[in-house]
């Protein structure tokens, strides 16, 4: 089905979000004109346009196109308006380019795919934009905007793309989709959650029925379908839809979250770290990251969050606040935040302390007054340097008090 959309809307929509992306698909246009080749827009940018979230600003620019042709001629435009070579994938005859703004633009040749076992990476074809829109994810994905060409100003939508954006419904094309891919299970959850959406009947039930599928994906296909999830404006509600839904526990039987997991992360090493601070697997930051792809920065907060999930009943019962200090010291905020929202009692309370305190606890004797008053340069001059600390942690020493201060000086220049 073919409706009139508003072309011009959507050029203001990617100039204003990014005037060199503008630019550069004003020369595709004129590319695909010049060959006469069909060009679409399709993807995100079309769903948020129909959905009549093309107003407010995003952080960066992501714009798909799709050519019915080889993408040499294109990817040559966009090197010579952009002077960067675009990122090419032969197998897919995909190419990719990030700009000077940040912007994103991914273009792919139309193709048809075929999937000779579950969970595998697809065989495909060239093929014309109907049957391309055929394998999208889902029908809100699978409608494209014509640039040039006899259909220019036309939005395509062989599936139904406009009512169930209406009635924001996740629907698959096929009853084999999860099969064919399982890690649309995990993106089924992310958009669901970010257009404030239902998943479809059938679909759910598709979705539970090929969710033990997920165990076969490669741990990289995996984590990256994970990462874009916990990077989502709606990370919270994608996670709860993703408990709903046994993501976890159908990837890996032994990663089986609390609740509270689910609902208060804000990112990627946020959620890992929640996971390290609940697990009662002390070895979880070793079998785990192997299993979902993390990168070395995940891993770290996973790690981090184990490690002080094995402190929290000493730290719960430190007297002195240098003490919670030293313990904290080495851990990454994010994994301290989150220990303050998952943790209470007095180990939580002990937490929250030292992040309010940390930035304003310093040592009121600068290195070189120490040197002043007959302090050695060297180790001593650290080892004074963190006792003064300890004192204002315990508030046994105001750094805002002169007699305070003078006092510790004498007691400096006594020890010598």
């Amino acid at each position: 089905m073919k409706h009139e959309f508003p072309r011009l809307r959507l050029l203001d929509f990617v100039r204003r979000r990014s005037d060199t992306t503008g630019h550069l698909l004003s020369t595709l246009c004129q590319t695909a004109t010049a060959r006469g080749e069909p060009l679409y827009v399709v993807g995100g940018v079309v769903r948020d346009i129909l959905l009549g979230n093309d107003s407010a600003p995003r952080p960066a620019l992501d714009l798909d196109l799709a050519v019915d042709a080889d993408t040499y001629a294109y990817r040559a435009a966009i090197a010579g308006v952009t002077g960067v070579s675009a990122t090419h994938h032969e197998r897919f005859d995909t190419a990719s380019v990030t700009l000077s703004d940040g912007a994103t633009v991914d273009l792919a040749r139309t193709r048809a795919e075929r999937y000779p076992t579950l969970g595998s990476l697809p065989v495909v074809e060239p093929a014309p934009i109907e049957i391309d829109l055929g394998r999208r994810d889902f029908t809100m994905h699978a409608a494209a905007v014509a640039l040039v060409g006899p259909d220019s100003g036309f939005l395509l939508d062989p599936f139904g793309a406009c009512t169930d954006l209406e009635s924001r419904t996740i629907r698959t094309l096929h009853a084999d989709s999860f099969r064919d891919d399982p890690t649309r299970l995990i993106r089924a959850a992310q958009y669901a959650a970010r257009i404030g959406g239902q998943i479809e009947r059938r679909t759910a039930a598709s979705a539970r029925r090929d969710r033990a599928l997920l165990g076969r994906l490669s741990a990289d296909r995996f984590g990256d379908a994970w990462r874009r999830l916990l990077q989502d404006t709606a990370v919270q509600e994608a996670l709860v839809l993703s408990r709903r839904f046994r993501i976890p526990e159908s990837r890996e039987p032994r990663w089986a979250l609390p609740s509270r997991v689910y609902e208060w992360p804000q990112g990627a090493e946020s959620f890992w770290s929640c996971v390290g601070l609940t697990s009662s697997d002390p070895e979880i930051d070793q079998w785990l990251p192997r299993s979902v792809g993390m990168t070395r920065r995940e891993q770290v907060s996973l790690a981090m969050g184990a490690e002080l999930h094995k402190s929290r009943r000493r730290i719960g019962v430190m007297s002195r606040p240098s003490s919670v200090a030293a313990a904290l010291q080495r851990i990454p905020h994010p994994t301290l935040e989150a220990a303050v929202q998952l943790w209470d009692g007095p180990s939580g309370d002990a937490v929250a302390m030292y992040l309010t305190r940390r930035e304003s606890v310093r040592a009121p004797i600068s290195a070189s007054r120490l040197s002043e008053l007959g302090i050695e340069r060297g180790p001593s001059t650290g080892k004074w340097l963190r006792k003064l600390e300890r004192l204002v942690w315990d508030n046994e020493l105001d750094p805002h008090n002169p007699a305070d201060i003078a006092l510790a000086e004498e007691r400096i220049r006594l020890s010598r």
